[in-house]
């Protein structure tokens, strides 16, 4: 299988360490804007060619697949691009700036019978994974109520997840949205009906002195705290959390702490992601469902490489990604929607036409 990366940021090199540790896959070319990047990241491969435009690299290699890990304001274009050229599309998250892009996405996917698959690769993480398989033995019961939340320290000034028009939003759109999706998974993806949520950019007032430069700091124009509540057919509900300006001490080696879980209350039992536990009832009595030498794991980079090593099985086998794109738009049009509802300061419906992107 032969694979090109478009973009050689934390995401992208990451990939092509992934990529590499397959059997029977080569990374053929990398592509970046940035000299120093594609220099780095292509010298990690054994012989990928550097290009600093992605439309070269479609042009001159024929690749089976292709990943994008650019800033969301590139996935529709480089997207329909690579299908169109007829490889296979692993897209990071978000799916896209808005819905409208990711429907657009999704019908070139299908008009060059292609996959779409999307890094949502928190469901990877070892503890997510028990608990799903739990949930679809029927531990759970009916999904009820989850309470979804991503809390970090410090900004991720490492990308320019700081920039609205580059990334569609702040500690949603860039970090929360990871669990969004995990909520959604849990809960067998329901169909939404309305949001109503607030927002606030608190930056500089807080973390104000981060900023790598006074460019950077002047360009940022996102949400950093946000609170949503979402509701959805059959009854059930969802909150959800993002910030990046938590008073959370940071790790020892001055990173950025990170504070994020999700806790899905069911009819019968209830699971919480990190640390990982599932309870039940039996007799009033509250009990430990899950074997009492589970071991908490939801470290990013195995997800990471889970979700590579499975998008690849599904291409040869000719199955649907493990990250699918009509998941990322519902994804996406709860974003939107979170977005829209914050800045009306109001409830908002959600048209359940938004996520036909057929029509």
């Amino acid at each position: 299988m032969k694979v090109g990366v478009i973009g050689c940021g934390f995401q992208g090199s990451l990939h092509v360490e992934c990529l590499q540790a397959l059997e029977d896959v080569e990374v053929v070319a990398v592509c970046d804007t940035d000299a120093s990047r594609l220099d780095e990241v292509r010298s990690a491969t054994q012989s990928a060619k550097g290009y600093a435009d992605y439309r070269d690299l479609l042009e001159k290699h024929d690749l089976d697949l292709v990943t994008v890990c650019t800033m969301p304001i590139h996935h529709l274009r480089m997207t329909v691009d690579a299908f169109a050229a007829g490889a296979h599309v692993l897209c990071e998250k978000p799916l896209a700036l808005d819905a409208g892009e990711g429907r657009e996405m999704l019908r070139a996917a299908a008009a060059a019978d292609r996959m779409l698959g999307v890094g949502f690769n928190m469901r990877f993480t070892p503890n997510a994974q028990i608990i799903k398989r739990h949930i679809d033995a029927g531990i759970l019961g009916r999904p009820l109520y989850t309470h979804a939340w991503a809390k970090s320290s410090q900004i991720p000034w490492w990308g320019e997840h700081y920039r609205k028009e580059l990334s569609g939003g702040g500690a949603l759109a860039a970090t929360a949205v990871h669990f969004l999706d995990l909520a959604l998974w849990f809960a067998g993806f329901p169909r939404p009906i309305s949001a109503s949520a607030s927002a606030a950019q608190v930056f500089p007032t807080k973390r104000g002195p981060t900023a790598p430069d006074a460019a950077s700091a002047g360009r940022y124009n996102v949400d950093d705290l946000l609170a949503a509540h979402l509701r959805f057919e059959d009854g059930f509900w969802m909150t959800l959390q993002g910030s990046w300006v938590d008073n959370i001490p940071s790790l020892a080696d001055g990173l950025p702490s990170w504070d994020y879980s999700l806790d899905a209350i069911g009819a019968n039992a209830q699971a919480v992601l990190d640390p990982p536990s599932i309870r039940g009832e039996r007799e009033g009595e509250i009990i430990e469902l899950l074997p009492p030498e589970t071991v908490s794991d939801v470290s990013f980079p195995p997800s990471v490489q889970a979700l590579i090593a499975q998008t690849v099985d599904a291409i040869r086998d000719g199955r649907d990604a493990p990250v699918t794109g009509e998941q990322a738009l519902l994804t996406q049009v709860i974003t939107d929607a979170v977005y829209e509802s914050a800045a009306a300061g109001a409830e908002v419906a959600i048209d359940p036409s938004a996520l036909d992107w057929r029509g």
